[in-house]
């Protein structure tokens, strides 16, 4: 997850919560401070936050010169309490001024009465245009200011892998030519072979429950190529994706799925031997690679100015001339500023960048809210997360404890059958 970190941060490990920070001071909230709060992921704490603060530090670099009179303060809670905290903050009046998360987790804070609306409407509306709509309420109105994007690519070894695949069937002749090849069978990082192999709106459909005697002949199809692609000697499945990364860095696959905030880290070792590109399309469809959009939110509990200085902060991050920057910069992210224009023909990186986002995940633009709901839905009160049931199902497919037809019938399993 994107999240901040630099000096003067209070570590959650190490402080606790937010609220023992504030009430050290006298004022509750001091004068001139902005107080932020994003999320790392609990099992790599350690590892993600000195990567994590020289990313905000760069991207907030505009900010900090403009305005060095305000102290920013970044609290860093575990994701899998980071909703939780900031309500139990917030009931003390005690909640940030803003929130540095992904949209999924925005809209939950804005359920929970945590985030206040965006004001300036037209300002935002200039930014991003029809491009983020669905961070909108029905008045047009900005819930969320997006920032970055994250999306999914190929990565491989250019030592041994000279040209990616553009198709699937491509990636199944480089794995039989002797290349190590790496896939996630984690839901999210697994749903672009969806689109490759034309499922994506059978998935759709499951998810937005509408009424079908159909047989999904090309969800089978899909749970076929997958099937298929496990039998091969040179295909592993993943089930946690963060060891595709690091195998691929230590030469254990010649090719992988990636994203492009491990982009920067995947160079630090590999150097020039890296080499990225768009995800494999099949024969009459386009791959259908997910991303995640990152942006800030509005926290409940600010004063006047320190709502002042907080939508300073936003407006200063994703304005032209700071997102034009952050593209230039090769970060691995996309600038969510739909006014920041640069061929992408300028690099190979940017360019896989903005195939993946632009013409094969916006491809399926009227299919992702039916797969969102498939991955979200609860599927029984014995059984909450219906993602964590995909993560198991789709594992133990990929390792053959499963058959097709044994995983069709969970796959369309949903609240509505």
């Amino acid at each position: 997850m994107l999240s901040a970190h630099r000096s003067g941060i209070v570590n959650w490990a190490a402080a606790g919560s937010l609220t023992i920070l504030l009430c050290s001071c006298s004022n509750l909230k001091a004068p001139n401070t902005l107080y932020i709060s994003y999320a790392v992921d609990d099992s790599s704490f350690r590892d993600d936050a000195p990567r994590i603060q020289s990313r905000i530090d760069n991207y907030t670099k505009a900010f900090q010169s403009s305005y060095p009179e305000t102290r920013l303060v970044f609290i860093t809670y575990p994701s899998s309490k980071f909703v939780q905290q900031i309500e139990a903050d917030s009931k003390l009046n005690l909640g940030p001024d803003l929130i540095i998360t992904d949209y999924n987790t925005a809209r939950e804070l804005l359920k929970r009465n945590l985030t206040r609306i965006l004001p300036d409407k037209q300002y935002f509306q200039a930014l991003y245009g029809s491009r983020f709509q669905w961070v909108t309420n029905t008045t047009g109105e900005y819930t969320f200011a997006p920032w970055v994007l994250d999306t999914q690519i190929a990565c491989f070894n250019n030592a041994n892998v000279k040209e990616s695949p553009s198709t699937i069937q491509e990636l199944e002749n480089l794995s039989a030519s002797g290349s190590k090849i790496g896939l996630s069978s984690d839901p999210a990082n697994l749903i672009w072979t969806a689109g490759s192999k034309g499922a994506m709106a059978e998935i759709s459909s499951l998810g937005n429950q509408v009424e079908s005697k159909q047989r999904f002949p090309a969800i089978r199809g899909w749970l076929e190529w997958l099937r298929k692609a496990a039998l091969y000697n040179n295909i592993d499945f993943y089930d946690n994706p963060r060891d595709l990364a690091k195998n691929l860095q230590n030469n254990k696959l010649d090719w992988s799925t990636c994203w492009g905030l491990e982009i920067d880290n995947l160079k630090s070792k590999m150097g020039n031997t890296l080499s990225v590109a768009a995800l494999p399309n099949g024969l009459k469809s386009k791959a259908s690679p997910p991303t995640f959009l990152y942006g800030f939110a509005l926290g409940r509990n600010s004063s006047k100015s320190q709502r002042e200085t907080a939508l300073k902060f936003i407006k200063t991050t994703v304005n032209t001339v700071s997102q034009r920057k952050l593209q230039l910069s090769e970060t691995g992210l996309l600038a969510a500023n739909q006014n920041v224009s640069i061929p992408p023909q300028s690099s190979n990186q940017l360019n896989a960048l903005e195939t993946s986002f632009n013409e094969q995940n916006y491809y399926y633009e009227k299919e992702w809210p039916g797969v969102v709901r498939w991955f979200e839905e609860k599927d029984a009160e014995e059984s909450p997360s219906r993602y964590s049931q995909l993560s198991s199902t789709f594992a133990e497919f990929t390792n053959g404890y499963l058959g097709i037809n044994e995983t069709m019938k969970i796959l369309k399993r949903t609240e509505g059958n």
